[in-house]
This record gives C-alpha cells, sequence and structure tokens, in this order.
C-alpha cells in the first residue's frame, strides 16, 4: 500500500553555529518520528531559503524569521510504496502543501515540480501520481526511452486523501517532539510566536 508523507529537499544552506552540526541530507522526512537531525536541517532550509542570515544571536534570527507573515522551503509530498518512491521537484514548496489534497479531491492536476514533471492521474476510483508529464502536457520533448522510463505509484482515492490530510497531523507533531526542541536557548513566548506563525505558513489548523 502506498504511502505519503511531508517532506523537505536540498537543505544545503549554511548551518546555524548554536545548533548543533548535522550531516546534510538530500531529503528529510517531517512527522512524529523526525529526528533532531532532520528539525535542524528544516531549519537551515527555512533560514536560507527565506535570505535568513544565521550568523546572529538565536533571539534576533527567531525575531526577523517570525516577521515574515509567507515562506517558501523546497519539499513538499512524498509519494512512496515498497518499491518505487516519486519525490517532490524542482521549484516544488512544502507550504503549498495543501493544495495537492485540494486537487485529489477535486480531481485535478496540481504542480508537484519540474524536471522531471510528477503528475496526476485520475481513474475511476484510483489516483495514478506519474513519475513525470505522461501525457505530454508540459513536455512535448519526450523521447520514447524517457516514456518507457515513466512509472506510477497507484492509490484508491479516498485512501490517498485520508493520507494527504493526516500531513496536517504529521507536521504539528514535527514542531511538537522535534523542531521545537532544538530551541533550548529560546524562551517560551518566543516559541509560541514561533509555532503560531509555522501554522499559518504551512496552513495548518490547531483544533
Amino acid at each position: 500500500m502506498g504511502k505519503v508523507s511531508a517532506v523537505i529537499k536540498d537543505s544545503y544552506f549554511k548551518q546555524p553555529s548554536w545548533l548543533s552540526n548535522v550531516e546534510y541530507r538530500e531529503t528529510n522526512y517531517l512527522s512524529r518520528a523526525s529526528t533532531p537531525e532532520d528539525a535542524v536541517l528544516f531549519f537551515t532550509l527555512l533560514c536560507g531559503y527565506n535570505n535568513i542570515d544565521v550568523d546572529r544571536e538565536p533571539t534576533e534570527v527567531l525575531n526577523e524569521l517570525i516577521a515574515i507573515d509567507e515562506v517558501a522551503i523546497s519539499g513538499g509530498i512524498a509519494f512512496e510504496d515498497e518499491e518505487k518512491a516519486i519525490l517532490p521537484s524542482c521549484c516544488c514548496g512544502l507550504e503549498n502543501w495543501r493544495e495537492v489534497l485540494e486537487a485529489v479531491l477535486s480531481k485535478k492536476d496540481v504542480w508537484l515540480g519540474h524536471d522531471p514533471f510528477p503528475t496526476l492521474e485520475y481513474i475511476n476510483d484510483s489516483v495514478r501520481v506519474w513519475s513525470d508529464d505522461y501525457s505530454g502536457t508540459m513536455r512535448k520533448d519526450l523521447s520514447q526511452q524517457e516514456l518507457q522510463k515513466m512509472y506510477y505509484i497507484e492509490y484508491n482515492r479516498n485512501d490517498l486523501i485520508n493520507k494527504l490530510d493526516a500531513i496536517e497531523t504529521d507536521l504539528l507533531e514535527f514542531f511538537k517532539y522535534s523542531f521545537e526542541k532544538v530551541f533550548c536557548k529560546v524562551d517560551d513566548d518566543q516559541k509560541e510566536m514561533l509555532f503560531l506563525k509555522y501554522c499559518k505558513w504551512f496552513n495548518l489548523v490547531v483544533s
């Protein structure tokens, strides 16, 4: 059975010196099971991608970050089964994760990045997530060899909707169980302000 996950990609920015230095990874998964290393790389990418200078005191960095109303961060939704994985491509952002859910609800296509162009196909009660532009709508120059390399992961549409809906819980739990814990030098009021902005950036509803 296929799964879906919230991920960030390519966090190759300068890490804050006041956080533990961790090894870079191309893809990091965000959920309750995330590690402190995932949290450090998330913060590194969040600051780097949004031009926040991390060579300052933690309070100064967070104050500037909290002042931003909208962020961009490379990543999105990863679709996987036991044998295959389709990750968000270039210029896809985790901040737009809910658009994927809304697209599946309305049976429409959605931006999942380019080069390759992951694409959704709806067949009765199923959704196929293709590794590239299977229909040739975005890429007119696909060779026969490229077409043969394409693959898809198929989901029951209702099951996929439930899995995408659960991304909200994953992102909230990532903050509570991983992200928040790396800021040992930050007071509770600032953490609370960061949490409220985090919810706004990623369109999360707190019950």
